[in-house]
């Protein structure tokens, strides 16, 4: 199968499963917890990842598959993996919350090479190839010319405890939190998914910092927002590494 290919493939995937996870979010769901109360899954999480492992598995068998709802690698070791968050802002999601998304990354030989972030409310699909840019709906985007802190518009996740998942650069991000909130007028907002960092990708938002999600939470949004020239850097100002949660 072409590279091209493959791209028409994801693009039409993940509006798949947009429209099967709207399906359920608009008749409701019901959830249950994972490894604490604010860690919910619903029937759409693992509906939505079997219809996206079914179609994966048929199209391209020999790839590697992580998806958020199944435990390890499916097929580990292939020369690509696909990484799956079937939908990203659970806990919105499964309260009648209508931000959330669905969050496809595919990593080529160890590197991002594909995402994709399908926002089925607002029908946004932001889209990225490494090296050939960020696109919404097939528009090219691009990060604003905001070059200070002056009254910034921005994004930052929900405050982490010290647990052995969200154990790392707490005091960091704790400090710059609380900078932005006594130093600037920045206007901040808690997405609850990780739709904030396509925002910045666009122009929407200024910036955006995070500190608590995983790989198939961050690997497809970081490749587009830095094909749209964002820079993207853990707390340390290094550039993001996969494995790291400070972004």
């Amino acid at each position: 199968r072409g590279m091209i290919e493959m791209q028409d493939f994801l693009k039409s995937t993940i509006r798949d499963a947009g429209a099967i996870a709207r399906e359920y979010f608009d008749k409701g769901v019901t959830y249950t917890t994972k490894s604490h109360l604010a860690d919910l899954v619903t029937e759409a999480d693992t509906g939505v990842s079997d219809f996206l492992i079914q179609k994966i598995q048929a199209a391209y068998p020999t790839h590697s598959i992580t998806s958020e709802e199944v435990k390890g690698t499916i097929n580990p070791g292939g020369q690509y993996e696909w990484l799956i968050d079937p939908v990203d802002g659970t806990r919105n999601f499964a309260h009648g919350i209508s931000i959330w998304c669905i969050i496809i990354a595919v990593v080529r030989d160890g590197e991002p090479w594909l995402g994709a972030v399908y926002n089925p409310i607002a029908n946004e699909l932001f889209f990225a190839e490494k090296d050939h840019g960020a696109f919404l709906n097939s528009m090219p985007i691009r990060v604003n010319s905001k070059n200070d802190f002056e009254f910034v518009t921005c994004s930052f996740s929900r405050m982490p405890r010290k647990t052995a998942v969200y154990g790392t650069h707490i005091d960091e991000y704790k400090q710059f939190l609380d900078n932005m909130n006594r130093k600037t007028g920045a206007w901040i907002h808690q997405f609850g998914c990780m739709l904030g960092t396509c925002y910045v990708a666009n122009g929407g938002l200024d910036f955006c910092a995070q500190n608590g999600g995983l790989d198939h939470d961050y690997v497809a949004q970081l490749l587009i927002a830095e094909e749209s020239v964002a820079k993207v850097t853990d707390c340390e100002w290094n550039p993001w590494k996969r494995g790291r949660q400070d972004i």
